[in-house]
């Protein structure tokens, strides 16, 4: 099950998915279309250039960078985009601000979260919803519309979920993130499912068709993902 998202800016479409990196990231644009044209980036990698030339073609002014988690893959574009953006806002959660203080040595405008906030891109708004397990700051954002697209980092892919053995990660928190999740499926519907890495053949799914196929969502403990 595909549910394509455009890998370069389409006129009216609200959200562009790119490939970058030796890791197989997916750092995403989330674009207001209204004018003036306004656009965020999630999860910048190395490769910022690819992306920062279609907002430029498309005449977007680039307003935040949003954080799924610190870790170095999710986290390298950082740097050259304050080169250029010194004062560009990071919204990251509060448990991630020490990691990325470590990793970038550049004055960051760092937005903290805590779960709950809610982002503004013009006429958009984006939600931090906190999903701690791969790694304890972990967020997902959740952008609502007439398709409601959530952006889930590490936390969840398709057809499996983050790895807890890394440092702050919790095979305990990332089974009650599943279980969050879970439940707001009957408030999003179809939400489609926007991961941080291409490791399945697809590049999207579904939030409902990940709750009925995906093992991790067939887990009924802790103990259950753990072995898996």
């Amino acid at each position: 099950m595909t549910h394509p998202v455009p890998t370069q800016l389409q006129q009216n479409q609200p959200v562009t998915q790119f490939e970058l990196g030796t890791q197989r990231n997916f750092v995403y644009a989330i674009l207001n279309w209204s004018t003036p044209r306004r656009a965020v980036l999630i999860d910048p990698q190395h490769d910022i250039q690819t992306p920062l030339d279609e907002l430029a073609r498309w005449n977007f002014e680039l307003t935040a960078v949003l954080l799924t988690h610190s870790h170095s893959d999710h986290t390298a574009g950082v740097p050259a985009l304050l080169e250029r953006f010194p004062k560009l806002p990071i919204y990251v959660h509060t448990a991630e601000t020490k990691r990325l203080k470590k990793l970038h040595t550049h004055a960051l405008e760092l937005h903290p979260l805590s779960g709950g906030e809610k982002i503004p891109l013009g006429a958009l708004e984006l939600e931090a919803i906190h999903t701690p397990g791969h790694s304890a700051g972990e967020c997902c954002y959740l952008l609502r519309g007439e398709t409601n697209y959530l952006f889930t980092g590490d936390m969840l892919f398709i057809g499996d979920c983050g790895r807890t053995d890394l440092e702050t990660g919790s095979t305990e928190e990332m089974f009650e993130s599943l279980q969050k999740l879970r439940k707001l499926a009957g408030e999003l519907g179809d939400a489609i499912i926007l991961p941080g890495h291409h490791y399945a053949p697809a590049c999207t799914s579904t939030l409902q068709h990940e709750i009925a196929n995906s093992p991790v969502f067939q887990c009924r403990s802790p103990q259950d993902l753990a072995r898996l």
